[in-house]
């Protein structure tokens, strides 16, 4: 994909609005952002520099983090095709990270592991942890899985053990344009499905080690708010 000339499109698209930085208001660029959990610069000073800063942030992102995935629906953005999903700020899950992993202690080892490590990692980054097992709910369980990943700021998923529920939960996603994380401990890592082994995997041995890779990586990817 042609990263600038997808930032170009979308730099037209928000520049079409004349008044968008002639006053102080939010509107395509920061949504983008705050879809793919990235954070704008609050109005202080010139808005029309409030603006450009929040683009560069946009434009590093696609640059240096994007998947495919988000680079199309930035496209699609800009060229009116599609518009940035809708998030509802309510939702437990909204703003926080949704967190991914095989949950049943009584038929897999690395529960503990993975909460423990996780956690710490995303409490570090000034991120909260969301976990939809610790979530009371009395609706289909499927479906909230599916509305809390829409509304939550980014995702990490754990292949430990490979849990079909946490590739299902990742790739649903990444499909909508979702930043995810992966991480595995090191000695199942060999079992990790081919089709997902090109990706970056955050590997693991125990739960400190989780903690400060995650946390390293969480930065690295710009969803550090600390």
């Amino acid at each position: 994909m042609n990263k600038e000339q997808i930032y170009v499109e979308f730099r037209k698209k928000a520049e079409s609005d004349e008044h968008y930085f002639t006053f102080g208001r939010y509107g395509i660029i920061e949504e983008t952002l705050a879809y793919f959990g990235l954070v704008s610069k609050e109005f202080k000073g010139a808005h029309s520099c409030v603006h450009e800063d929040n683009l560069k942030t946009l434009h590093n992102f696609m640059v240096n983090e994007a998947t495919d995935e988000q680079l199309r629906l930035i496209y699609q953005v800009a060229t009116g095709k599609e518009k940035i999903p809708e998030i509802n700020p309510v939702l437990q899950s909204s703003g926080m990270v949704f967190v991914s992993m095989p949950m049943n202690r009584e038929k897999y080892d690395c529960v503990d592991q993975i909460r423990q490590g996780t956690k710490r990692a995303i409490e570090a980054t000034g991120n909260e942890a969301y976990y939809v097992d610790l979530d009371a709910h009395n609706g289909n369980i499927s479906d909230k899985i599916v509305e809390e990943i829409r509304n939550c700021k980014f995702l990490v998923a754990d292949f430990t053990c490979q849990n079909t529920g946490v590739y299902y939960e990742a790739g649903y996603a990444k499909g909508i344009g979702k930043t995810v994380i992966y991480t595995c401990r090191q000695d199942d890592f060999i079992n990790v499905h081919f089709d997902i082994k090109q990706i970056q995997f955050v590997v693991w041995t125990d739960a400190e080690d989780l903690k400060n890779k995650l946390q390293e990586q969480i930065t690295k990817s710009g969803l550090s708010i600390v």
